[in-house]
């Protein structure tokens, strides 16, 4: 849970953090930010407002809750706050300049370092889009060279695998539009955004994949029952389904690997869709081989097995996207944010939590109970940081509605 205080207002949690840091200081002028449970705080940061930047002063963790990502997500939980100025500075970083490098600040020279919110953001998206149009790319070149060599090389499955990768183009496309649309900002007309024609896009995307699949499905079962089977394989076809597979790999590990970094979800489930591809393509290999070497009928086998694959993914396609659409609740996700409150804030009760999705962003809504003593400015306060740290910690959770309810004694 991360708290935000202005000035003389982190005096009530002076002597709680100078425990741990004897060194703390208190700055009217000053933003501090704490990360802390219902035992207290045990770390914090401290800016100065100065022009068009921010002074990043301090940050100092617990030595034993050190090495658990706390720096790290209070580093993030400041830069992810609105901030009207867009340059955080650190000057004289001292031991923690390995630090700020690897996590986006730049050195500018005479030890000052220097992060720059709206051209990180740029960088992200810049960097997102690469990685989905090198996987669009990829794909196109997979699906145009193994239906083709399937063609040619007279393996139902490797065309089969072809048409795998076909619709592969289709979801990094849709991938890409996504992100491309979750980039455009909030208007009169789409308070939400507009992630949900990712949706739209999506359905679509799988009713063509379940075409594709049906219409090489059916000729598989065809040739099976008229027993088309006469043609082995040529060898050629096992060097193209084996390069699929090298490909499909290395796409796995940059899109897996950015996807962490960036917590792009979206990035993340296309990463472990080419891996199941690389499965995919060394089956196929073992079918060619068993059609070469034992019977022509192992490549027709693999082809439906292939054709079912697809199949599966359209509808996972569709009915992920729809659930979307009709905003399906998500009660994993909702009791795990309620644990959350409970676990860290002295909030006890918390009630009527429902969601939304609009793409892979989730906007949230709830009721908690605060005593009726509380001031306007503390329960304002309660409820923005609440806000921050859901969005700070859950990573998907683009905006947070709390109304507050009287608690009754």
């Amino acid at each position: 849970m991360y708290k935000s205080y202005i000035g003389n207002e982190i005096k009530k949690r002076e002597e709680e953090i100078l425990k741990f840091d004897s060194s703390f200081e208190i700055n009217e002028n000053g933003l501090y930010y704490t990360v802390e449970n219902k035992k207290g705080v045990f770390g914090y940061a401290y800016i100065l407002p100065r022009e068009n930047e921010y002074i990043l002063k301090n940050i100092f963790i617990k030595k034993e809750k050190r090495y658990s990502s706390y720096g790290t997500n209070l580093l993030f939980f400041i830069i992810n706050k609105k901030l009207n100025r867009k340059k955080i500075v650190v000057e004289d970083p001292k031991n923690i300049a390995l630090f700020l490098k690897k996590y986006g600040f730049k050195f500018i020279g005479n030890n000052l370092y220097v992060y720059d919110v709206s051209e990180d953001r740029e960088t992200r998206k810049r960097e997102s889009r690469k990685v989905v149009l090198t996987s669009i790319v990829w794909n196109i070149i997979l699906a145009i060279t193994k239906i083709s060599a399937g063609i040619f090389g007279k393996s139902r499955a490797l065309l089969a695998d072809g048409f795998n990768s076909l619709s592969d183009v289709a979801t990094s496309t849709g991938i890409f539009l996504g992100l491309h649309f979750s980039n455009v900002p909030e208007d009169e007309d789409h308070p939400f955004g507009h992630e949900k024609i990712e949706s739209v896009i999506g359905v679509i995307m799988g009713i063509l994949m379940i075409v594709t699949a049906f219409e090489l499905g059916r000729d598989g079962i065809k040739a099976l029952f008229n027993r088309e089977i006469d043609s082995k394989p040529e060898m050629i076809t096992i060097c193209f389904a084996g390069f699929s597979a090298i490909v499909k790999y290395f796409m796995y590990k940059q899109k897996m690997n950015y996807g962490i970094k960036s917590e792009n979800s979206a990035l993340i489930a296309d990463a472990k869709d080419s891996r199941n591809d690389v499965f995919s393509s060394l089956g196929v290999i073992l079918g060619i081989f068993l059609s070469i070497y034992v019977n022509p009928i192992f490549d027709i086998i693999i082809s439906i097995l292939v054709s079912i694959l697809i199949f599966k993914e359209g509808l996972s396609v569709i009915f992920e996207t729809t659930d979307t659409i009709l905003d399906k609740q998500d009660t994993e996700l909702l009791d795990e944010i309620k644990k959350y409150i409970y676990e860290n804030t002295n909030i006890e009760n918390v009630h009527d939590m429902v969601m939304r999705k609009s793409g892979n962003k989730v906007f949230l809504q709830f009721h908690i109970r605060i005593p009726g003593e509380t001031t306007v400015y503390e329960a304002h306060k309660i409820s923005d940081d609440l806000e921050a740290s859901i969005m700070q910690d859950f990573k998907n959770i683009k905006s947070v509605d709390i109304h507050l309810d009287c608690l009754m004694h």
